[in-house]
């Protein structure tokens, strides 16, 4: 099983996220900030790691770049989550991340995820519900900023 690490500070996002990939049979480590994340990802050793891109103490490029910086990290794929403009994302994270849109619709992420983890498992007969991660994103994006960075 692909261990995926996600991370953002946003903790209905990360349940919602977390349940739906679980759900597509990934084992999914969270957390809501950068330095926890990466302090525990040297034991942990995730095949993939989502985050968002602004967050405090330690945001995704400062996570981006200390991955990059070590020998056991340093190809690990990660897919950058943001609600704000690509062209900012991409132009900081250059050719180091694959760069997403927040809101993101949960299939999408998913069809992101299985390029980045080519040998992930078919998948489960228990799917998670991405109508309800969409949901909860879309009212994010038209109402409180629950779900947007």
């Amino acid at each position: 099983m692909k261990k995926i690490l996600l991370v953002d500070d946003q903790p209905t996002l990360v349940a919602l996220m977390g349940e739906f990939l679980t759900g597509e049979g990934y084992a999914v480590t969270t957390h809501t900030d950068g330095l926890t994340a990466l302090q525990q990802m040297l034991s942990l050793r995730p095949d993939l790691v989502i985050t968002d891109f602004s967050m405090p103490d330690m945001d995704g490029g400062a996570l981006l770049t200390a991955m990059r910086e070590n020998a056991y990290l340093s190809e690990t794929p990660v897919l950058v989550l943001s609600g704000r403009p690509e062209y900012e994302i991409a132009a900081a994270c250059g050719d180091r991340a694959t760069v997403m849109r927040k809101p993101a619709e949960p299939l999408d992420v998913l069809a992101a995820v299985r390029r980045l983890l080519p040998e992930t498992a078919a998948p489960s007969l228990h799917r998670a519900r991405p109508d309800l991660l969409a949901s909860a994103a879309s009212q994010a994006a038209n109402g409180p900023a629950v779900l947007v960075a």
